[in-house]
Formats: structure tokens, C-alpha cells, sequence
């Protein structure tokens, strides 16, 4: 939980940042009175990540940064070309708040802490584009649409500039839809949310949506005092409408903070056969139609393979029956208190400098404690694909040479979740058969040199996987890269090429898009590929150092 027992005002009065710049630089104490020989304790600390769109991986260049703490100090700076960051903050901060925002897309927020010396790198933002991008006049009244639906409903000369004063100009609208179903991380921050009675925990969505507006010079704009408008948030689509309650209370997200506050609450609408919450509100940001629940425990360790305990890991739920998420880091015995809602299925995940192991558990109404260690591999690879309402199942195909010439193929796959290579096992982690996903599989090490490729294929449901917003995610040695399947080459079928891993002889592994359709047909098996298609040559006992020889991975 983000207040870990501290009152809001308590909890405030521990985040003082002091803002310190950009780029990296650091600050140095002055020497103890005694003139110590010590070296100086360095004040400052970098906070650095990336800036990616969300659903294609690359690099946002240019996109806004800023680090925020609960007293509202500010360390602003920009992503470089290539989308990466660093700003420099104190140091023993219990919580920041890290911002991301760009020209066409919406708000991301990643929270983190600079206690413990604890050096925040490889954060990663990923920012949703916009669904509409609009430029109206501020003196009349407008309807913002996204598809059929009118998302938010203004009334004339409803903005003010920065300074109070009230706008006449063009205004220019950014309209996205967060649609947590597939996958939770799209909501700012996380899921820690305050009630309107000041109650603290954890909230399950129904649907947010996120809107800003700009002056004509770039200024944002918000609504005047005594101003309000109508929003409009579809139904998520992991929801039904005869199951969603009639009236919701609608939270706002607080990027100073990183938390949910409740204000107002929506109704429960159906016109046209599109569902949706309406409500009214007095100010934009990124607006959530949720509920707070009470919570238990998941309890466990994470270890690495030698069994000692791996201290600050990163471990998060992922609601399978609700759209929530929580997260916790792992103290220095390895252990967590993980919040999750009650008599619910969730997703386990444990994380460390690239390292990623996943479970899923079903939990009842009280504390539930973990039979086993969540274990970190080295060399660790986590394949992660989500997808959206339909298709209803994408599946998860990962292929790689079963024996050290590479003359044959093993699988991973729905029907094949575990395989043990030399000594190595290989695990689906989770496979979802009703839609969103995710599936995700762990490759602790690679077993032998050669190529490893990564499918997916579309069991069933209506629809195509091109249509679908599908999502793969690969983590590997501390990076993530995204694949979409539109950026996938040839004409669409039930086969998109994702992926492939070339391990050389030393076991180093190059990750070579591929991004390409095939027509394997409705047969897993028929996806393999003949030991020439692997690279294998007469005379050559490794045929992926023979191929990154040849250059031909050499991009």
C-alpha cells in the first residue's frame, strides 16, 4: 500500500524534494567538522528511464519529464532522441512521482523511492496514443467524439489560461480511452486510491479516459471556477453491462502524489449498444470509473537459483477476474506483503535487473501464503503478450533446438507448457483462453546455441490478430522491447512472426525482429522449421555463430 500505516499529512511531510536539475549532475556534503578523510556523501541520486509508445515500443524523442513529491516540488527535464532520461533528485525520498507526457499521446506516471540508496533506473513509460486529436474555439460549445461517443461535453468559454484568466482562442483537444482489460499498467501510477472519507487501498476499474487541452501557444488550460463538463467513459471491455454497477464513483489522478482520489461518481449508461459511465467534473486529468476494495495479503519470498533471498525485487499482481494491479518491493530477507483482492484469480510476478519469474494463484477472503519461492534465473528472458476482447485466444508458440546440432525443434505452446532442455525448463507461465491475455513465458537461460522464435497463432474467436490491439513484450537483460502486429510485413494471416533469439557460441543472445505473417495453417507442429531453415550447414556444429559471422544479424 503506498501509505504503509503514515497519515496523508504524515506521509507528506517525509516526501521533501528539493529540486537538484537534469541530466545527471550530483552534489557533494561538505566535509564532517572533525575534517574527516571520508569521502563526501553524495545528496543527490538519478532517477532514468524511457519514454516508449505504448503500443509499438519506440521511442518517444523530446517527451516532457518530470519528478513530483507530495509537496509539490518539481525536477522537470525532456527524453533525448533515443527517449531516455535522467533527472537528479535527493536522495531517502519515500515516494516520487515520475511523469511522462508528449504531443499526441496521454499521461503516463511511474512511482518509485530513492530510499536506501536505491537507485531508480530502467523505468519505462509507456504512453498511450491519442484517439482523437481535435482543435475547437474555446467560445463555443463542443462535443469531443471518439468513434460513435461523445466523450466530454463543454460549455462556451469553459477554459482559463494558467494565470486565471479566461481563454477565447482555439483550444487544441488530446481524447484518449484507458482501457485497463488486457493490461493494467496503461493506468497512470497504479491502482492505490483515496476515498472521498479519506480511506486508503486499492481500487478495481471499469474504464478511464484522459484528456488535455492546449492554448494556441502551447499553455494548458483547465476549467474556470464554477465551470463544469460531462464525461463519458466506455465500459471496459473486459466488463459486461448487466454485471457493472448502475452508479460508480469516479476518482481523478493526482500526478504530484501518484495516487487516485475520489470525486463524484458516474451513471451507468446504454445508448446505440455502446455502454458507458456519465458523470460530471470540474477539472481534467485522467479520469477512473472505480471501486475501493478491502484486501488480503499474498505472502512469499523471492530467491535467486542458489536460494538466497533477492532484496528489492519488484513484485506485482495483475487481477485475471478484475481489472486491478498492486505492487511491493522485497525487503532484504527476500520477503513480501503483496495486496490483492479478495477471492480473486491473480497474476504473480517477480522482478530484478531484468530477471522475471510469474505464478498465478487464486486466493480466498483471508492472507494467502505461497507454498513455494518465487525463483530468479540468470539470463532470464519473459515473453509477455496480451491482446484484446477478439480475437478471444491468441496463443503463445516458442520454438528452439532440442539438441546441440539443431537438427530438431522443441515447443512451448498451450499443449506443451513446461519442456525441460538440457537441463534447462522452459515454462508457459500462463495461458488465457477468454481473451486479453496475458500469457507469458520464462526462459530462465537458453539450453543450446542456435535460433529460439517466438509465434503467435489465433485459436479462435472472431476477428483477426491484426485488428486485435495485440501486444508482445520481451524483457531481456534489463531492456523491453514491444512488437505490434502492424508493423508485421505481408499480407495478415493466423500466424504472426514475432521474434527470434540467436544465441552464438558463448551464449550471447541477439534479438532479431522478424515481424512477418505466415501460413503455417491450424497445426502447431507445422510451424517448425527444417534444420537449413535453423542455419544448420554441413561442417558447422554452430550455425547461429556461423550467421552472426556472415553479418547477417549485424543490425
Amino acid at each position: 500500500m503506498f501509505n504503509k500505516g503514515l497519515s496523508t499529512v504524515g506521509l507528506s511531510l517525509l516526501l521533501a524534494l528539493t529540486v537538484t536539475g537534469c541530466g545527471g549532475s550530483s552534489s557533494d556534503s561538505s566535509p564532517d567538522e572533525g575534517g574527516s578523510d571520508q569521502p563526501p556523501v553524495q545528496q543527490e541520486i538519478d532517477v532514468s528511464g524511457v519514454v516508449r509508445d505504448y503500443y509499438t515500443g519506440e521511442p518517444i524523442p523530446g517527451a516532457s519529464v518530470d519528478i513530483t513529491s507530495a509537496d509539490g516540488t518539481k525536477v522537470a527535464g525532456s527524453a533525448g532522441e533515443d527517449g531516455r532520461f535522467t533527472l537528479s533528485v535527493n536522495r531517502g525520498i519515500a515516494r516520487i512521482s515520475v511523469n511522462a507526457d508528449a504531443d499526441g499521446y496521454a499521461e503516463s506516471s511511474s512511482i518509485a523511492s530513492t530510499l536506501d540508496n536505491v537507485e531508480p533506473t530502467g523505468l519505462e513509460l509507456s504512453l498511450l496514443p491519442a484517439n482523437s486529436i481535435q482543435t475547437f474555439s474555446a467560445s463555443t460549445s463542443t462535443n469531443l467524439p471518439v468513434d460513435e461517443l461523445n466523450v466530454v461535453e463543454l460549455g462556451a468559454n469553459a477554459f482559463v489560461l494558467p494565470d486565471g484568466t479566461v481563454y477565447s482562442g482555439d483550444v487544441d483537444a488530446e481524447i484518449t480511452i484507458v482501457d485497463p482489460t488486457s493490461d493494467p499498467s496503461v493506468m497512470p501510477g497504479g491502482y492505490e486510491a483515496v476515498g472521498a472519507d479519506g480511506t486508503e487501498g486499492l481500487m478495481e476499474s471499469w474504464g478511464a479516459i484522459t484528456a488535455n487541452f492546449e492554448s494556441e501557444s502551447g499553455e494548458n488550460l483547465q476549467l474556470g471556477q464554477g465551470q463544469i463538463a460531462t464525461i463519458r467513459i466506455p465500459l471496459a471491455q473486459g466488463r459486461a453491462a448487466a454485471t457493472s454497477p448502475a452508479t460508480i464513483p469516479l476518482f481523478y489522478y493526482d500526478d504530484q502524489e501518484g495516487v487516485w482520489r475520489e470525486e463524484g461518481a458516474a451513471t451507468l449508461v446504454t445508448e446505440n449498444g455502446i455502454s458507458f459511465y456519465q458523470g460530471t467534473v470540474e477539472h481534467f486529468t485522467t479520469w477512473n470509473a472505480d471501486y475501493l476494495y478491502e484486501s488480503v495479503d499474498v505472502i512469499g519470498r523471492v530467491v535467486d537459483e542458489s536460494g538466497d533471498p533477492v532484496a528489492d525485487a519488484l513484485v506485482t499482481s495483475q487481477g485475471q477476474d478484475y481489472i486491478g494491479s498492486s505492487s511491493v518491493r522485497t525487503a532484504n530477507d527476500g520477503t513480501f506483503h503483496l495486496p490483492v483482492r479478495p477471492n480473486s484469480d491473480v497474476l504473480i510476478a517477480a522482478s530484478r535487473n531484468g530477471l522475471s519469474n510469474t505464478t498465478s494463484i487464486s486466493v480466498g477472503d483471508t492472507d494467502f501464503e505461497l507454498g513455494n519461492d518465487i525463483v530468479l534465473s540468470e539470463a532470464a528472458v519473459s515473453i509477455t503478450l496480451t491482446w484484446g476482447e477478439n480475437p478471444e485466444d491468441l496463443d503463445t508458440h516458442f520454438f528452439g533446438p532440442e539438441n546441440e546440432n539443431g537438427s530438431s525443434e522443441f515447443e512451448v505452446y498451450y499443449g506443451n507448457q513446461s519442456v525441460s532442455v538440457n537441463g534447462t525448463l522452459i515454462n508457459l507461465d500462463v495461458d488465457d483462453t477468454t481473451s486479453f491475455g496475458p500469457e507469458v513465458t520464462t526462459v530462465p537461460r537458453f539450453p543450446y546455441p542456435g535460433t529460439y522464435r517466438y509465434l503467435v497463432y489465433l485459436f479462435s474467436g472472431s476477428g483477426t490478430i491484426e485488428d486485435s490491439p495485440a501486444r508482445v513484450e520481451v524483457s531481456i537483460g534489463g531492456e523491453t522491447s514491444v512488437f505490434s502486429p502492424t508493423q508485421a510485413q505481408g499480407t495478415a494471416t493466423d500466424w504472426w512472426a514475432v521474434v527470434n533469439f540467436v544465441v552464438d557460441s558463448e551464449f550471447n543472445v541477439t534479438l532479431q525482429p522478424v515481424q512477418e505473417w505466415r501460413d503455417f495453417g491450424a497445426n502447431p507442429a507445422q510451424a517448425t522449421v527444417s534444420p537449413s531453415a535453423l542455419g544448420v550447414m554441413e561442417g558447422n556444429e554452430n550455425p547461429a555463430k556461423a550467421q552472426v559471422e556472415r553479418k547477417y544479424y549485424a543490425r
